[in-house]
């Protein structure tokens, strides 16, 4: 077995989107088209998600969180102690000061809104699937930042 294929395989991804309609249905359809199905997990209540993240076996490495509302937002950062580890990818409702502050928090590695094209969320998540899969750090001099990274998120 390839080192890449060895790493998805144990490479769990969370999906949280509490909505199944509009940006939640694109996340899902992005992430189920890069990351197999046997990898996923999505959660669609913050309760839920606090359950499998209390979970010790299996810890997921990545997550892709949307606050599809300003509550949403909140909800996530209550269990943002559990959430400390994970490599974050952010979809924010709006672009309120107060907001993006909310959201940087949480020390995401990629932030971007609702209203945005799920397409820089494939392309970060492509990078970061990538790096974990050739063993590759965000250190790395020779792994160039894409586009959707130098508009300000980490990978």
């Amino acid at each position: 077995m390839t080192q890449a294929k060895e790493v998805m395989r144990d490479m769990n991804l969370l999906l949280y989107a509490p909505v199944r309609d509009g940006v939640g249905e694109r996340l899902q359809k992005v992430v189920e088209a890069m990351v197999p199905v046997h990898n996923t997990e999505i959660y669609r209540t913050v309760e839920t998600l606090t359950r499998r993240l209390r979970e010790p076996a299996h810890r997921p490495s990545i997550a892709v969180l949307l606050a599809a509302s300003r509550e949403d937002l909140l909800e996530i950062l209550s269990i943002k102690e559990l959430i400390w580890d994970l490599r974050i990818i952010l979809i924010l409702p709006d672009r309120e000061k107060d907001t993006i502050a909310k959201g940087h928090a949480l020390r995401p590695r990629f932030l971007t809104y609702s209203d945005s094209d799920v397409t820089d969320v494939a392309v970060v998540l492509r990078k970061m699937l990538g790096s974990r899969a050739s063993g590759r750090h965000k250190a790395d001099p020779t792994c160039p930042p894409s586009r959707a990274l130098r508009r300000g998120g980490r990978a």
